[in-house]
């Protein structure tokens, strides 16, 4: 296969986030998902003529993660019978199925390549993050300088999508690989061009000013120096000491513009807020569609009811606070919206995607920390920011974000493999 092709239709599938709307609808993700339908018909196309089907189904099946999600999207076909709006299931599938046919390219991709699969994915995350940061900050520069605007919290400054949270969990969930580049990297020049990738990276988060990637952002550098620290790297002191003063400027840069404007700290005020506070009108609201989709399951435990009917069925449960024509359309939870749209099976296989990874490290982990083994506890850092978005947003429904689940897991799959090898 030609190494060249198959980068370029990786990239593709990671880059997805940058095709925008074209002013053609509301949700730029429609596009998206589209554009995603045309690059799975080019790509297992290609496939296609270099492998045989027998051969493609024999690679994919050494991927349990593949396997997992394959039975996952049964599950979720099944639930349809029971849906009240079959319309919108069959909607809500063909997103899954795109999903699942890019699932399908980046995983043999993976295992068939000739060059470095976890390289290539980790350079792209370099990259991303690269230019999302410059998004944000662009968004910054127009807006407050040179249109003159007063700041405040919003989707005008999120950058490549439509949500300050979405481009917020984002950034942070490649902040590990940015973070391991830099504490591994013994090139000035590249470290110099890491550590301004971090500054941009770092001063976008104070200006999405999203608490869940606050808290995310906390956990992976907690997580990240436990890493370190224990894999005894070389310059890791210094590299930290480097990087807080990076995280540091970034917050006094980004303090003082937006002090400027408001007369205010933000920053300090939106940290201050991470707490359980029903007063608080975000986390109130959040934990309404929780009870709802709760209450939910509890009357349709087993194939739940129906999938994509989530925004349908939540207008029982939150009419009195609906305004105009806004609607829960999710439940800022893709645990309890799975559970709810498809039940409870899909739940657990839902759960096993997300979490196998982390058991197949544990039992294969050894008290003589090897570079493969610190690239993987790297990577599982990620998912677990994924994991976390799950439990506060709906990644499931964004290509930017579950994308990269899926790159992730392909990661991780091939990492897995190469270790039985």
């Amino acid at each position: 296969m030609n190494n060249r092709i198959l980068i370029t239709l990786l990239a593709g599938y990671f880059f997805v986030y940058i095709i925008n709307n074209l002013s053609l609808t509301y949700d730029r993700s429609s596009v998206q998902f589209l554009y995603l339908g045309v690059l799975n018909i080019v790509s297992l196309g290609y496939l296609f003529t270099k492998f045989s089907f027998n051969q493609i189904l024999s690679t994919i099946l050494k991927s349990k993660s593949f396997i997992y999600y394959s039975a996952f999207i049964l599950i979720s076909t099944i639930s349809i019978t029971v849906a009240d709006n079959k319309t919108e299931s069959f909607l809500i599938l063909s997103q899954y199925l795109t999903f699942f046919f890019s699932f399908l390219v980046i995983t043999l991709i993976s295992l068939k390549a000739k060059f470095n699969f976890i390289q290539l994915f980790m350079i792209f995350c370099i990259i991303s993050i690269a230019i999302e940061s410059f998004g944000v900050l662009y968004d910054l520069i127009n807006n407050v300088f040179i249109e003159g605007k007063t700041f405040s919290r919003s989707n005008k400054f999120s950058g490549f999508t439509a949500n300050v949270n979405i481009t917020a969990f984002s950034i942070v969930i490649k902040l590990p690989i940015l973070l391991y580049y830099i504490f591994t990297n013994t090139k000035l020049r590249i470290n110099v061009l890491l550590l301004l990738i971090l500054l941009m990276s770092v001063s976008s988060l104070f200006i999405l000013l999203s608490r869940g990637a606050f808290l995310a952002f906390l956990i992976v550098t907690f997580l990240f120096l436990i890493i370190i620290f224990w894999a005894k790297t070389k310059n890791r002191f210094k590299s930290t000491i480097i990087s807080l003063m990076i995280v540091i400027v970034g917050y006094f840069i980004i303090s003082n513009i937006i002090s400027n404007q408001n007369n205010s700290n933000l920053i300090n005020d939106r940290v201050a807020s991470i707490q359980i506070n029903t007063e608080d009108q975000s986390i109130n609201e959040r934990l309404r569609f929780y009870g709802a989709a709760v209450e939910s399951i509890s009357k349709n435990p087993f194939l739940g009811i129906g999938l994509g009917n989530w925004k349908i069925e939540s207008i029982k449960y939150d009419s009195k606070n609906i305004r105009g024509y806004r609607i829960p359309f999710h439940a800022h939870n893709d645990f309890l919206q799975v559970t709810s749209e498809s039940g409870i099976f899909a739940f657990f296989l839902f759960t096993i995607i997300l979490f196998n990874p982390f058991v197949r490290q544990i039992k294969k982990i050894s008290t003589k920390t090897s570079k493969d083994e610190v690239v993987t506890m790297i990577i599982l850092i990620s998912l677990l920011v994924y994991i976390l978005d799950s439990m506060l947003n709906f990644p499931i429904a964004r290509p930017i974000s579950h994308i990269f689940l899926l790159f992730l897991l392909s990661a991780l799959n091939l990492i897995q493999t190469s270790y039985e090898k």
